[in-house]
């Protein structure tokens, strides 16, 4: 959403409550534009049309200057950026560089006692 449609949206939800009808002239509307933007009614035409479109308002009629409005929803602040750090897989302390071969050797022998009790099992039902 530009810049004209937030401040569009940000007037008519101050002067209007969610899901209530007001009329507004363009010179309201214009009021909340900031200075540096360069505003003609097209301009406000189109950053009306867009929030219909977008369905933060609900235009009920736009006859020349006024515009017959209702505010849907307001507009959600967009959270605030974290700032992007590259994750590295954790290392390795000296306590689980010691364990893993033991754990290694003691799931190889307990694989091995698991199949020799299997292969003597079919054998005793043979």
């Amino acid at each position: 959403m530009d810049r004209i449609s937030c401040c569009v949206l940000d007037k008519i939800c101050t002067l209007a409550p969610l899901g209530r009808y007001v009329v507004f002239s363009a010179d309201e509307l214009f009021e909340a534009l900031p200075d540096d933007e360069e505003a003609t009614i097209t301009e406000l035409k189109k950053a009306v049309k867009a929030l219909t479109a977008d369905g933060y308002i609900d235009l009920k009629y736009q006859d020349g200057e006024f515009f017959c409005a209702a505010p849907l929803k307001k507009l959600r602040p967009a959270p605030p950026a974290e700032p992007q750090t590259a994750t590295l897989p954790p290392q390795p302390t000296e306590k689980t560089k010691q364990a893993a071969p033991v754990a290694v050797l003691l799931a190889a022998f307990a694989g091995g006692a698991l199949g020799s009790l299997i292969i003597s099992l079919i054998f005793a039902l043979v």
